[in-house]
């Protein structure tokens, strides 16, 4: 398996919502990023599959930290995903504070625990975050 996972946006409940390329808000905002774990080894582009990637269910009382990296390590986020909806697994919910220092197009790291298994994978690309200076 090959995690990653793809953003989702104006989620509701398990049945109600959107998968994007790209989630993009501004330094200081307060916001829930919303992603749905995914297997990109399966149901590829290539085979005509849009979006791409196989939906992922962890096993029950999986765990999953995620790191918005930055070229400064002191501005690196770590901080533990939740699971929104208790019928999809593949769901999982990260806060953003107002208090958190990022801003350009970092990578999220993923750290998938599942008892004894540990998977790690890699989102680029989906995060934009606009500096409040330009505003």
């Amino acid at each position: 398996m090959h995690l990653s996972a793809r953003v989702l946006k104006d989620v509701q409940s398990v049945n109600s919502f959107e998968a994007d390329t790209e989630l993009s808000w501004t330094e200081g905002d307060t916001l829930d990023i919303h992603l749905q774990l995914i297997d990109v080894s399966l149901d590829r582009a290539l085979q005509g599959f849009q979006p791409e990637g196989r939906r992922y269910v962890p096993t029950a009382g999986a765990t999953l930290s995620c790191v918005i990296e930055n070229i400064d390590d002191a501005k690196k986020i770590t901080r533990l995903a939740t699971q929104p909806f208790a019928n999809d697994g593949s769901i999982w919910r990260l806060s953003i504070l107002a208090t958190d220092v990022i801003r350009g197009t970092p990578q999220l790291r993923l750290t998938l625990t599942e008892g004894t298994k540990v998977t790690r994978g890699l989102v680029r690309l989906a995060l934009k975050i606009h500096p409040r200076s330009n505003l």
